[in-house]
């Protein structure tokens, strides 16, 4: 007898907590897409404090906090919320992929606006995390737990989760046209009051303060010259112009028996 799943069902928001909401905003991103330097200097902004609440490694540690996707929707709508009214999550396709299957998320989270955060230099993206889940520093202002090394594997696979987390992203709002405001890594790092002003402008920016040019996120970029080492390692490992599939590479899409726009 096959068993049949329940739909995934939306979370009631209590009343007290509805009625001081102003926006809400998600973001939409992938691991080492400069989403944590975006998620504080939205909060200094008053605008959300968009942390990972379904799943986060730092959120899933902050005690008593609740496992259940349902109560997690209400933690982040009530922590996730600025004074100015607005509340903001950041969300990896993953997570949104465990979530999705017992709430109905975008039903759940009241007035929701949306940022699409990508890095233009995904190959940097995949480095970083690599070198990040081996060194368990996720942020600059982390120690290193173990001393990294060069792992040209652990690269090719972050390269392909990246790749993959973006064109879930990507597939979802295509297939759902839902209007987004789109970011870049890159453009935040070069023009983090820029960036700020979109996202108040996303949120009706008449009803809220210019973010003031002081503002900071508190972190400082992590990549270095070992990035860089790593990069020229890999390229020369796993570079191969003439097909999709990476060299040397054994497991997943990039493999040449995996992929299906091989010339």
């Amino acid at each position: 007898m096959k068993l049949l799943r329940s739909r995934p069902r939306p979370v009631e928001i209590p009343p007290d907590i509805l009625s001081g909401i102003e926006a809400g905003i998600l973001v939409c991103t992938s691991p080492r897409s400069g989403s944590n330097h975006l998620a504080g200097l939205m909060a200094a902004a008053k605008l959300g404090n968009p942390q990972e609440w379904f799943g986060g490694r730092r959120i899933l540690q902050l005690p008593n906090y609740p496992k259940d996707p349902g109560s997690q929707v209400l933690r982040a709508v009530k922590d996730g919320m600025s004074n100015s009214g607005v509340y903001a999550v950041k969300l990896f396709a993953s997570q949104f992929s465990h979530v999705a299957k017992t709430v109905d998320l975008l039903a759940s989270l009241p007035k929701l606006h949306y940022i699409r955060l990508t890095r233009v230099d995904i190959l940097g993206q995949a480095i970083s995390w690599a070198r990040a889940r081996q060194s368990g520093r996720f942020r600059s202002t982390e120690a290193d737990q173990k001393k990294p090394g060069y792992d040209g594997k652990a690269i090719a696979d972050s390269l392909e989760k990246v790749v993959l987390e973006n064109l879930a992203w990507d597939v979802w709002f295509a297939k759902n046209g839902l209007p987004f405001l789109s970011l870049t890594y890159e453009g935040l790092v070069e023009e983090p009051l820029t960036c700020l002003e979109k996202v108040a402008s996303l949120v009706d920016a008449e009803r809220f303060s210019k973010p003031e040019p002081h503002l900071n996120s508190g972190l400082e970029i992590q990549r270095d010259a070992i990035s860089e080492e790593w990069r020229e390692r890999f390229l020369a490992e796993y570079s191969d112009p003439s097909n999709f599939h990476a060299k040397n590479y054994r497991r997943g899409f990039l493999t040449k028996k995996a992929s299906r726009f091989l010339i």
